[in-house]
């Protein structure tokens, strides 16, 4: 073959690789471009997706929401007396407090969790309430805060973040862009919850880490 020909076959071959390198590329940053949609929508569907679980040491209510309906399951039964789907965000700072709902259950719980609750009330069967919420630091700097300092029902009785027995950990630090989600339970051992209309909740003040206080306690009557 001429040498002119073997140019014009080594240029022919080299824009032909040069095509197929190029179509690789492009079909390459597709792929990629592909898979970062996917990993967003995968993101966007769990956090849509995501939702309160069931307590260890209660029977599951996740989907009780018809009064005096009963479930029961390995940890004993319970019953929705009281319901509030509440869906209310209140701000404090940088924190955004998010009250989801609040239920009120009769529980009587399994032989195998009476000595767990003989802990928090000296009753075998009992009424207690359960708030689901969501927090998020909006602010830049880290945070200590409890969602629920203490309840108060419209009958006089109190009870405290230290009688919480969901312990989900949701109180303490919260760092920037932090989110949370979880509930909280409070065992009423003076209420009669036939009668009970409303449940005031008040969380604990906004702290730096010198524990100075950034802003009051956020508080929310619900109405049941």
């Amino acid at each position: 073959m001429p040498f002119k020909g073997w140019i014009m076959l080594f240029l022919s071959a080299s824009l032909v690789t040069g095509c197929a390198s190029e179509a690789d590329k492009k079909k390459e940053t597709h792929t990629n471009h592909q898979q970062n949609e996917s990993n967003k929508s995968e993101t966007k569907n769990q956090t849509e997706k995501q939702t309160y679980t069931d307590s260890s040491q209660a029977s599951d209510d996740t989907n009780l929401t018809e009064i005096n309906k009963k479930v029961e399951d390995q940890d004993g039964s319970i019953t929705l007396k009281k319901y509030a789907k509440v869906n209310k965000q209140l701000k404090s700072d940088s924190i955004a407090l998010t009250i989801d709902e609040v239920k009120v259950l009769h529980y009587a719980p399994s032989v195998d969790l009476i000595d767990f609750f003989h802990g928090y009330t000296k009753q075998d069967e009992f009424p207690y309430v359960r708030v689901n919420v969501k927090i998020e630091n909006k602010g830049k700097k880290s945070v200590h805060f409890n969602p629920i300092a203490q309840i108060e029902t419209d009958q006089g009785e109190t009870v405290t973040w230290k009688e919480d027995f969901y312990l989900e950990e949701l109180n303490g630090e919260i760092k920037p862009g932090e989110e949370k989600m979880g509930s909280l339970g409070f065992i009423l051992n003076k209420t009669n919850v036939e009668n009970l209309k409303t449940i005031t909740i008040t969380s604990s003040e906004v702290v730096d880490d010198q524990e100075k206080t950034i802003s009051n306690p956020l508080i929310l009557t619900v109405d049941l």
